[in-house]
């Protein structure tokens, strides 16, 4: 063995007790950085206050809105996934395997395990009982419908059959689509959701443009619109990358990073990295 390959092993092996790692750059798993925001979502109760606070205000709104007379008759319109089912164990998997969507996705939808979010049964059942119609418009593929059915179903939702669970069609893709479906043959009173897209579509998804959207419909929200806690995904997570999945890990990463606006403590400033106004 020549003095070079004594010296090479001798630092990797002071490299590995100094870091716990080996010289090489460790690979960037984004299953890890997402591993907090699955505990909070799990386990923190405050997530279980919002859904209830959310569905809360929108039994105390529906008196108001189903008391004003409509030649339709009225409806609500939800999305599913984290508005009234709870796909984390899903997220769970992803987190601790660094993988993401839509790895295992199907598996997970048509094996109907998604409990109820804390709430959305009680209020679903209440609206039910007080004659509105309730929609289920979601993303989900056509092919996933029978198991859709089956789990909302399963967890004691109302009206979870082929009329009232709208996924994505080829004539109606959008979400916004459906829900001029739905406004054709009924006065929407309230729609539910974890992510912009459930409510309306801001001019691009751009952090600038959706937090513009935001405020533009500002007194919506708590009245028509009631929006539910989703840290784990959402198109402000492809906003970050400018709406392109397709770019490597460490990218995604760097890009994650690259929008936190954050205090220095040697300048005593703080700095932000990201625009989100217009």
């Amino acid at each position: 063995m020549t003095i070079q390959e004594i010296k090479k092993i001798i630092l990797s092996f002071v490299a590995f007790m100094l870091l716990g790692m080996p010289t090489a750059q460790a690979k960037t798993n984004l299953g890890d950085q997402n591993t907090m925001a699955v505990a909070w979502y799990q386990t923190s109760a405050e997530v279980k206050a919002l859904y209830l606070q959310g569905y809360n205000v929108a039994r105390n709104n529906l008196a108001t809105k189903l008391a004003t007379p409509s030649e339709k008759p009225k409806a609500i319109i939800l999305d599913i996934d984290e508005t009234v089912l709870d796909n984390s164990p899903y997220q769970a998997y992803n987190a601790l395997n660094n993988r993401s969507y839509p790895h295992s996705w199907d598996q997970w939808v048509k094996a109907a395990k998604a409990k109820a979010v804390p709430g959305a049964k009680d209020f679903l059942n209440y609206a039910n009982e007080q004659g509105v119609q309730i929609y289920y418009v979601s993303d989900r593929e056509q092919g996933q419908l029978k198991a859709t059915i089956k789990n909302l179903t399963a967890e004691g939702l109302p009206q979870a059959d082929r009329e009232h669970v709208l996924l994505k069609q080829k004539q109606a893709k959008t979400k916004e689509q459906r829900r001029q479906q739905v406004a054709q043959q009924a006065d929407v009173i309230m729609l539910f959701g974890d992510n912009l897209s459930d409510f309306n579509d801001p001019a691009e998804n751009t952090v600038a443009d959706r937090t513009d959207d935001v405020m533009q419909n500002a007194t919506q929200f708590g009245d028509k619109y009631i929006i539910l806690p989703n840290p784990m995904y959402g198109n402000w997570e492809a906003a970050l990358y400018n709406n392109n999945y397709q770019q490597s890990d460490s990218k995604k990463s760097k890009l994650r990073k690259s929008h936190l606006t954050y205090f220095d403590p040697k300048t005593n400033k703080v700095k932000q990295t990201t625009v989100t106004t217009k």
